[in-house]
């Protein structure tokens, strides 16, 4: 009897523990990274280039670029490696996944490191602050009138 009572006991602290340890594994849940970030505007007015990046608690990450050639939405993943963001994208029907992206921590904010050079040309991505509207509302509104 006492051995069933234990294992009672035992199974129930490890169901009452199992949503603590899903929690802690994840890395992004409590990440000090997660949030939106807008670009800030580079200082010639005739560049309207811009990055802007959702990373979700969830580990869910949102991409809106434009380099001046047109804007486009890329929807994937995170990593918070401590000192760096890794943004992995998920492929499109019929179409390879866009390469990764990376970022690093900058002045309230944070700045590409690793971006499509072939998109961007001779620009740099803008860096971004952390801004409070979501990168995906952004998204609806700009592109759905």
């Amino acid at each position: 009897m006492r051995s069933a009572i234990r294992l009672l006991v035992s199974t129930g602290g490890l169901l009452l523990l199992s949503p603590l340890a899903a929690v802690c594994g994840n890395t992004n849940a409590h990440s000090k990274f997660t949030g939106v970030y807008v670009s800030v505007p580079h200082n010639d007015a005739k560049s309207a280039a811009f990055m802007n990046l959702s990373l979700g608690p969830d580990g869910t990450a949102t991409v809106t670029e434009d380099p001046g050639n047109g804007t486009k939405t890329l929807f994937g993943h995170w990593v918070d490696s401590g000192s760096q963001i890794t943004v992995t994208f998920d492929a499109e029907e019929g179409k390879p996944a866009e390469p990764a992206m990376a970022f690093q921590p900058g002045h309230d904010g944070l700045q590409a490191v690793t971006w499509d050079h072939a998109a961007w040309g001779k620009e740099n991505p803008p860096p971004m602050k952390k801004g409070g509207a979501k990168v995906k509302q952004l998204y609806w509104f700009t592109q759905n009138p």
